[in-house]
C-alpha cells in the first residue's frame, strides 16, 4: 500500500498581517464607538395657551354677622349648632339673664350711706326752698294786683306796673325751680338707696333678654355655647349665608399688578371633578407683609374672587375651605408651544435639541409667554418638530440619539 503525502498550502505573510489589522481596527471601533443615547421627546404643537398666576385661596361667606351680647349677664345654653338655619327677626339665637349687682365692700357701703344722708338733707332743703318760694310767689302776686289796680286809676306809673309784673313772674319761676330741685334730690336718693340693696333682692322675674337673628342664613360658628356669665360686647356666634361665598387669596404685590378686576380665574383642588370658574371682583389697594414658610418676608395683596358657576356645581363648598386659584394673566389660541422641560440656556439665549435623523440638533429659539408647564415659541421651530425633553449635559449638537424603549 502506497502512502501519498498531501501538501497543504499555508497563507502568506500579507494575508496574516491583513487579518491582524482588521481585528485590531474592529476592536478599536467597538471600543471607541458611542451608542445612541435614549431620550424622551415631545412634539411642538399649536394649541391654546394660558398663562396664570397660581396661589392658595380660602373661601369665605361674603357677609358675616358677628352677634355680640348687648348686656352683661348669664348666657343660657344655646341649642343651635353650626349649619342650623336662622331667619332674620324670628329665630331666637340666644337668651341672656341680666346680671345681678355685686356686693359692696365696707368702704363703698359707708360712702353710700353717707351719700344717702346727704341726699336726704338735700331733699329737706329743697322742700324748705319750695315753702319760701311759695310765700314769695304769693306776696309778688298780691303786690302785682295792687299795682295793677293803681295803674288803671292813674295813681301808679308804667314802670311800677312792669316791675311788679316782673317780680311776680320771677317768683313763679323760682318756685318751679325749687320743685325741680326737690324731685332731682329724691331720684338721687332713690338711686343711692338702691345701691345698698343686696344682690339676692334684685330679681329679674325670670325674664331673659331674647336675641334674635339679624340676618337669614345659617350658624357658621359658635363662640359661646354653654351657659356662662358674659360681658356686654362679647362675641356669641357668627352667622352668614353659606350659599353666598367668595374666595380671598393673597398674591405677591408683583403679581397683583399684572391682573385687573374682571380677570378670569380657575379654581382647582377644591374637591370637585373639574375646576370651577371665577372672576376677580376687587384688588385691595393696601398691601401687607407676610412671612413665608421659608421665613422670607413678602409683600402681599388681598384679591377677592367671585364664583361664576351655579350653586349646583359647588353646593358642597363651604366657609373657610382651601382652594388653589389660577388667575389668568394672558391667554391665546393656536399658539406654537413646547414643554418647558425642553428649554435650556445656551450662550445667553433659549435653545432646544431637535431629534432629526437619529441625531440631536441644537436649535436656538425665541420664547414668548410661559406658564409652569409649556412655553410659547415665537421663532426657531415649526409645528411637528420633535424636541428632546430634559436634555442632559451628555447631549450635544450632532450626538446620536434614539427614542427611549417603551415610549411611543
Amino acid at each position: 500500500m502506497t502512502n501519498r503525502k498531501r501538501h497543504l498550502s499555508r497563507p502568506g505573510p500579507r494575508i496574516i498581517l491583513g487579518l491582524i489589522a482588521a481585528v485590531v481596527i474592529a476592536a478599536v471601533y467597538l471600543a471607541l464607538r458611542t451608542p445612541p443615547m435614549d431620550v424622551d421627546v415631545a412634539k411642538a404643537v399649536k394649541a391654546p395657551l394660558l398663562v396664570t398666576i397660581d396661589d392658595e385661596g380660602e373661601t369665605r361667606v361674603r357677609d358675616i354677622y358677628t352677634v355680640a351680647a348687648p348686656i352683661s349677664g348669664e348666657l343660657q345654653r344655646i341649642d343651635l349648632e353650626p349649619g342650623d338655619p336662622v331667619v332674620a327677626g324670628q329665630t331666637v339665637i340666644a337668651r341672656i339673664l341680666p346680671a345681678q349687682p355685686d356686693f359692696l365692700d365696707p368702704r363703698s357701703e359707708s360712702e353710700t350711706r353717707a351719700q344717702i344722708r346727704a341726699l336726704e338733707a338735700s331733699v329737706e332743703s329743697a322742700i324748705a326752698r319750695i315753702v319760701q318760694a311759695q310765700a314769695d310767689s304769693q306776696l309778688s302776686a298780691a303786690d302785682f294786683e295792687r299795682t295793677a289796680a293803681l295803674y288803671k286809676r292813674g295813681f301808679a306809673t308804667r314802670a311800677a306796673y312792669d316791675g311788679a309784673r316782673a317780680a311776680r313772674d320771677s317768683s313763679v319761676a323760682r318756685l318751679e325751680e325749687a320743685r325741680g330741685a326737690r324731685e332731682n334730690a329724691r331720684f338721687e336718693l332713690r338711686a343711692a338707696r338702691a345701691r345698698l340693696m343686696p344682690p339676692s333682692s334684685v330679681k329679674s322675674g325670670g325674664k331673659a333678654l331674647a336675641i334674635r337673628s339679624p340676618e337669614s342664613g345659617s350658624v357658621l360658628r359658635l363662640v359661646q355655647e354653654s351657659e356662662t356669665m358674659i360681658a356686654a360686647g362679647s362675641t356669641i356666634m357668627e352667622l352668614g349665608n353659606p350659599k353666598d361665598i367668595e374666595i380671598v387669596t393673597d398674591l405677591l404685590s408683583s403679581d397683583a399688578v399684572k391682573i385687573r378686576a374682571g380677570s378670569e380665574v380657575l379654581i382647582d383642588h377644591w374637591g370637585g371633578d373639574k375646576p370651577l370658574k371665577g372672576r376677580v371682583r376687587r384688588i385691595e389697594p393696601y398691601g401687607f407683609t407676610k412671612v413665608s414658610a421659608l421665613g422670607v418676608e413678602e409683600q402681599r395683596v388681598n384679591v377677592i374672587i367671585d364664583l361664576v358657576d351655579p350653586l349646583a356645581a359647588r353646593k358642597n363648598l363651604g366657609h373657610g375651605y382651601r382652594v388653589i386659584v389660577r388667575v389668568v394673566e394672558w391667554s391665546g389660541e393656536n399658539i406654537l408651544q413646547v414643554p418647558i422641560s425642553a428649554l435650556f440656556r445656551d450662550k445667553g439665549q433659549w435653545s432646544v435639541f431637535v431629534m432629526q435623523d437619529g441625531r440631536a440638533q441644537l436649535v436656538p429659539v425665541r420664547v414668548g409667554r410661559m406658564n409652569d408647564k409649556r412655553a410659547q415659541i415665537v421663532e426657531g421651530l415649526k409645528a411637528g418638530a420633535s424636541v428632546i425633553l430634559h436634555p442632559s449635559e451628555k447631549i450635544d449638537d450632532g450626538v446620536a440619539v434614539r427614542l427611549r424603549a417603551g415610549v411611543s
